[in-house]
């Protein structure tokens, strides 16, 4: 294996210790995340994109709707739940740790790939059933667009190819556009060097720099070090919007740069179509006059006359003015446009610069629950615990990209909400599927300034001990199915089925405490997992259900929560204790 890939490889297994994975799955994972995470810039777990079975000729798959991984049909009825314009992708990954690129091989990922899409694949495991319905969930929905579909099959060497293998590419990627169902259809082998950049890419903070046109500094402010306001040029807030294809050449817009999701950007809209028709009439010197601008921030900020080199940053204001630039290529030469450059540390601080910024532009629910003070306490508690309990909440996108941390410990808000929603709220059938309701629902319930941080740091540790069970084997793949109920039975017996964030703060931390404390013991988890993997089974066989599809509809029955809950006060207790 090439040297530096190796050395790479170490650090990203010594970030991600007890995985349960030899070593050429590592190798596997790696490759997703130096793929996913670094070259398409996503923020997403990689060991939740790996196929963990023998699945024939895949090592990953990520399905992205509007940028959150979706593995089942559930979180792809969540997902097409909140926003419009959904744009989706598709993303299969194929590693191996041989310097040579294998025709065989090349050949076997591409039928595979195939497979997938028309429902052929012969013998798939659960893991991969659940993508394939997730993934048939997303073509019984109405896009505007169809999905991008985009292959990778990574090997350690040089990713020149052969005449031969160049022919097989061809093939490949003509029978993948007759199926008529994807926008675009890109298809890469990756060698050693686009490996050794995408990890990079991944693991470093982004960086930049940008030349304001007569920058104004802006009044001194307690938290902030420097600010500046001017006007920069389309091309160069391009560049600083985008990254560079594997080629070197073509760009793409940098979805880790935007704290405003860059998928909710949709060039069929009617405003946007005729933004770009005025550029395209040369309506370039008037766009200053009717844009709002973009504004930027950064945690520092270094100057070279009026040149700015911004060291993790986010265009935390500015989205579509990106995206309207960026498509209209050669057509934006000559546009001015309003910028303001920040540089600030105080996380408070930024959050009140992106509310201000965004009055005019809805703030999902997931954003909104980041920016509550809470939430920064429970950052800071979760983050300071020892390091078999740690959990990093992760309140801003790519807030740990460049610090080392075991990527199965990192929640979003939104997960959280999720394991609350089960384990406090005893809403399990709808934690997965009905999050935006849930959220809604409960939103002056949870996330409280007089809550206590305990609990909530007792549910994501709960997921994550219950996630490590199913990945490591100490039970059965399939009761991943079943893990918003286990949440919903450890806190129903923690907290003798009362609503916690009723009750006394002492008693908030009484019970997360004790939650904690019990989870350390893998064998009482392991045992209450299969109990209620046997409750649940004996209520599914009782209808006769056994395709997975139908199982996971029939648990998110109201009904079936309600008997559940019934029965958990007389037969958790004497079954899991």
């Amino acid at each position: 294996m090439n040297p530096v890939v190796s050395a790479q490889m170490k650090a990203f297994v010594g970030a991600n210790p007890n995985t349960g994975l030899e070593e050429n799955e590592l190798f596997e994972v790696f490759s997703i995340f130096a793929v996913c995470n670094g070259i398409l810039t996503n923020n997403i777990d990689p060991f939740a994109v790996h196929l963990r079975g023998d699945e024939f000729g895949l090592d990953g798959v990520a399905i992205l709707v509007q940028g959150e991984l979706c593995r089942t049909s559930d979180d792809i009825e969540s997902a097409l739940s909140i926003g419009k314009n959904h744009d989706v992708e598709f993303s299969l990954i194929q590693a191996k740790t041989s310097e040579n690129i294998d025709y065989g091989d090349l050949s076997k990922f591409f039928d595979a790939a195939y497979a997938f899409f028309k429902d052929t694949f012969l013998d798939p495991t659960e893991q991969l059933s659940d993508l394939i319905a997730a993934k048939n969930a997303l073509y019984a929905a109405v896009f505007k667009r169809n999905p991008t579909l985009r292959l990778y099959f990574v090997a350690t060497g040089s990713s020149e190819v052969s005449k031969q293998i160049n022919q097989l590419l061809q093939l490949a990627k003509t029978r993948l556009v007759e199926l008529n169902i994807f926008d675009d259809v890109e298809i890469q082998v990756l060698g050693a060097k686009e490996l050794q950049s995408g990890y990079r890419s991944a693991t470093n903070s982004i960086s930049g720099t940008i030349e304001i046109t007569n920058p104004i500094t802006l009044p001194e402010h307690p938290s902030v070090q420097q600010a500046f306001l001017g006007l920069v040029d389309a091309q160069q807030l391009v560049r600083l919007a985008t990254v560079a294809n594997s080629d070197g050449v073509t760009r793409r817009m940098n979805r880790g740069v935007f704290f405003d999701n860059v998928r909710d950007f949709d060039d069929k809209s009617k405003i946007n179509i005729s933004i770009l028709d005025e550029l395209k009439n040369g309506g370039q010197q008037s766009f200053v006059f009717k844009n709002n601008g973009v504004t930027v921030v950064a945690k520092e900020i270094g100057r070279k006359n009026d040149t700015f080199i911004l060291d993790d940053f986010q265009i935390v204001n500015g989205c579509q003015t990106s995206n309207i630039l960026f498509a209209a290529g050669n057509q934006a030469q000559g546009v001015s446009v309003p910028f303001r450059l920040i540089g600030s540390n105080d996380p408070d601080f930024v959050s009140s610069i992106i509310i201000g910024t965004n009055k005019q532009n809805e703030i999902r629910d997931d954003q909104f629950w980041s920016l509550l003070p809470f939430m920064k306490n429970l950052e800071e508690y979760c983050r300071e615990q020892n390091e078999e309990t740690r959990i990093f909440i992760e309140r801003r996108e790519n807030q740990y990209r460049d610090v080392t941390v075991e990527r199965k410990r990192i929640y979003k808000p939104r997960d959280l909400v999720k394991a609350i929603a089960a384990m406090f709220l005893f809403q399990p059938h709808r934690a997965a599927r009905d999050y935006r309701a849930v959220s809604e629902e409960f939103s002056q319930q949870i996330f409280q300034e007089q809550h206590s941080v305990i609990p909530y740091h007792a549910a994501a540790y709960a997921t994550y001990r219950m996630d490590f069970a199913v990945r490591n084997g100490r039970v059965k793949n399939s009761h991943s199915i079943l893990k918003y109920f286990v949440l919903s039975a450890i806190g129903h017996k923690f907290s003798k089925g009362k609503k916690i964030f009723i009750q006394s703060k002492k008693e908030q931390d009484k019970i997360g405490r004790a939650i904690i404390e019990s989870l350390k013991d893998e064998a009482q988890l392991v045992q209450i997992i299969n109990s209620v993997a046997d409750v649940l089974n004996e209520m599914i066989a009782k209808q006769g259900i056994t395709e997975r599809e139908k199982i996971r509809d029939f648990i998110r029955n109201d009904g079936v929560n309600k008997v559940f809950q019934a029965v958990l006060g007389n037969w958790l207790v004497t079954k899991a204790t």
